[in-house]
């Protein structure tokens, strides 16, 4: 047990170096030259400069697209930036959104340092902390997410800064940073919520008004109420392509796991789940850490609402933190659960998809939520023993 914890109390700089520069192989391995990968690389990005383009020739991208085998079921203020990119020639709109999700990978290891990571410098990395980051640049979520071209990484980049932001008073940066957030409501929902309930209502409206702003350009070509009917319209004919369907091996959540079980569960029902338990983690904000907060309601919205098994790198920070509270602990009873939930949510799912038993292919809803559970009485007696050496501390002097 002391072993683990002097391990990784290590500060080397050359296990260190080791670790970060396997952690970016296997990121421009993977997400840029696309190792077993089948696609080419911005697959999914094509899907937003198709619907940009169809939008600057007067058309409406919903409708065009709603019956494809890719549809277009982004929200009416994603026409601004869709269209922007459809302006540029297509390599160099496909190598800026490349740009723009390396910086949010950025972004992530940025908010993950402020944190929790606590690196000062290089020379003073300790091995647990240069694993934890390594973590959030090298999984297969984030550079699956890269070599696609999905707007996941720009919009978590844009919700962390905004939690960021918000716990700073910085309430209009988080507002316009929140504006692009809600590119993807699934992720960003049970935050604005939270937001009202905690009465940030100036955060809510910079972040409305933005994105009132960015719904203009197709509210001007289409009407006034146009993209919004077209886009509620194309959710429905979304979730009819069979890889967008719950129960399919590529949408996560409990609505998922039970449809592939053969239940029909009943979604209000979820729904009602989901904001009781974002209504009990406000009653005991107090009592959690910021980061720990945050991600409890992303793993709300992953396990009673609607994403896609690529959003996971939504969570990848939660991960990270659950990794530098393991190896910190020196618990070898901690390190074998946290990698055994590792080992079922890392793992390549192509492995696992061709077994006909639901629960291992879905099983990364039920792995995800433990972990959450996990990390909260972890971060809780992290702060019963922080509390305690203060106040022997203090007795002391």
């Amino acid at each position: 047990m002391i072993a683990i914890g002097s391990f990784a109390s290590i500060s080397n700089r050359a296990i260190s170096a080791t670790i970060l520069a396997l952690a970016f192989m296997m990121l421009y391995a993977v997400g840029i030259q696309g190792v077993m990968k089948a696609g080419p690389i911005g697959d999914d990005f094509m899907v937003f400069y198709r619907a940009g383009g169809l939008f600057l020739q007067g058309g409406d991208p919903w409708l065009a697209l709603m019956n494809t085998p890719q549809p277009y079921s982004y929200p009416p203020h994603s026409l601004s930036i869709v269209a922007a990119f459809s302006l540029l020639p297509q390599p160099i709109a496909l190598a800026l959104h490349i740009a723009i999700c390396l910086a949010a990978i950025a972004v992530m290891c940025y908010c993950a340092n402020q944190w929790f990571l606590n690196i000062k410098s290089f020379r003073s990395m300790t091995i647990a902390q240069a694993l934890a980051l390594a973590l959030i640049v090298g999984n297969p979520y984030t550079a699956t997410s890269l070599y696609q071209g999905q707007m996941t990484l720009p919009v978590i980049a844009a919700l962390l800064l905004s939690w960021h932001f918000r716990q700073k008073g910085q309430w209009v940066t988080a507002g316009i940073f929140l504006a692009l957030a809600t590119l993807k409501p699934q992720l960003s929902v049970l935050y604005v919520i939270w937001l009202l309930m905690s009465v940030n209502v100036g955060v809510v409206l910079v972040g409305g008004s933005l994105a009132g702003l960015m719904i203009l350009p197709g509210a001007l070509v289409l009407g006034p109420f146009k993209p919004f009917e077209s886009w509620l319209t194309s959710l429905g004919g979304y979730s009819h392509v069979s890889i967008n369907a719950p129960g399919s091996p590529f949408v996560v959540g409990m609505e998922s796991l039970l449809v592939a079980h053969g239940l029909e569960p009943d979604r209000l029902w979820l729904i009602l789940l989901c904001l009781a338990g974002t209504a009990l983690l406000h009653r005991y904000r107090r009592h959690l850490d910021q980061t720990v907060t945050l991600h409890a309601l992303l793993v709300l919205s992953f396990t009673f609402l609607y994403a896609h098994d690529y959003d996971y790198v939504a969570v990848i920070l939660l991960w990270s933190y659950g990794m530098m509270m393991v190896l910190n602990s020196a618990s070898f009873v901690k390190l074998g659960f946290y990698a055994i939930l590792a080992l079922g949510f890392f793992i390549p799912q192509r492995l696992l998809r061709d077994i006909d038993i639901p629960l291992i292919v879905h099983s990364r809803t039920l792995i995800l939520a433990a972990l959450c559970l996990a990390v909260i009485v972890w971060s809780k007696e992290i702060n019963r023993a922080t509390s305690l050496d203060k106040r022997y501390s203090s007795v002391a002097a």
